[in-house]
């Protein structure tokens, strides 16, 4: 027993220090992000006076519609028939669940309502961020290539990037349409591109709208700068894919082990039906199942945790 505990403990000192890594590289990861977007507001000329004297309720507010107006442009897509499918799609997996379990298998109504309602929106979301994210990054890095050989022929960089808005039919050519409309208008560039940023909020947009002001205040060599930066997004998604590849099996362990224990309660409604019962309508059975479901929480909110940035 001695040496259960001991070992017990050491894995429990064990997973603590990791965590404590963890959240040390969060600090610091938190800390660029600070020094990166002073950075830019130093560039724009944008003074944070506002923000110091803005108060808590409204800062959070600001978050909130924020987070809200990402949300609905993920499910947006560019068009209403778009937001509809999107919206339909979940909606329509949230009812069937709700409907093959009141018929086979019999859990409350209302918890499986309430959890595939909004376990499907979240799922389909992710997807639907992560579609984004990744057709992004293919247009993002074909628009480098377009605007800097434009610029490379002697284009300036509005004629490049209306030239690419044309010449091309997706969401970031809309957006360069509407950006290059918006500069001729003569609108201030430091509002036009951080308004862009909103729509786009990925880090290597970031330093395209960097660049692109540097160029606007200061003069600089834009084409040498789109150059590297294209190289290092390039690098960065053979990295990505590299890292993916590396941690499939572990991604892929950790979901099958938090399945199993559901797995086997629904098939314990087929195998032994009292047990069953038990679990759910007895107060002792329902110790089990909200052990079932803490363990299971906890355990996804642990390996959230460790792999958020895979």
């Amino acid at each position: 027993m001695s040496v259960l505990f001991l070992a017990s403990l050491i894995i429990a000192v064990l997973v603590l220090w990791l965590v404590l890594q963890r959240n040390q590289s969060t600090r610091k990861a938190l800390t660029r992000s600070v020094q990166r977007r002073q950075v830019l507001q130093s560039l724009i000329n944008q003074k944070d006076s506002e923000n110091t004297q803005a108060s808590l309720l409204s800062r959070l507010q600001h978050i909130m519609l924020t987070k809200l107006a990402g949300i609905y442009r993920v499910f947006y897509a560019g068009s209403p028939v778009m937001l509809m499918k999107h919206l339909a799609f979940p909606a329509g997996a949230a009812a069937g669940i709700t409907t093959l379990n009141g018929l086979y298998i019999g859990f409350p109504g209302s918890w499986v309502a309430g959890v595939a309602g909004v376990g499907c929106f979240v799922v389909f979301y992710g997807m639907l961020k992560k579609r984004r994210r990744k057709q992004f990054s293919a247009d993002f890095s074909e628009a480098l290539t377009t605007i800097n050989g434009a610029i490379s022929s002697g284009r300036t960089f509005l004629q490049a990037m209306s030239d690419y808005s044309q010449s091309r039919d997706n969401a970031l050519a809309g957006e360069f349409r509407t950006l290059s409309r918006r500069l001729n208008l003569g609108e201030p560039a430091e509002t036009v591109f951080m308004e862009s940023w909103q729509h786009y909020p990925y880090r290597e947009y970031y330093f395209f709208i960097v660049a692109i002001l540097l160029n606007i205040n200061s003069g600089g060599r834009l084409r040498e700068v789109l150059a590297k930066l294209q190289r290092s997004i390039g690098s960065g998604i053979a990295m990505e894919k590299k890292m993916l590849s590396m941690t499939s099996e572990m991604r892929m362990s950790a979901r099958i082990t938090g399945a199993i224990p559901f797995i086997f309660l629904i098939l314990l409604k087929f195998i032994s039906p009292e047990n069953f019962e038990f679990v759910l309508h007895d107060e002792r059975g329902k110790v089990l199942l909200y052990y079932l479901i803490g363990s299971e929480l906890f355990g996804l909110m642990v390996i959230k945790f460790l792999m958020r940035k895979l």
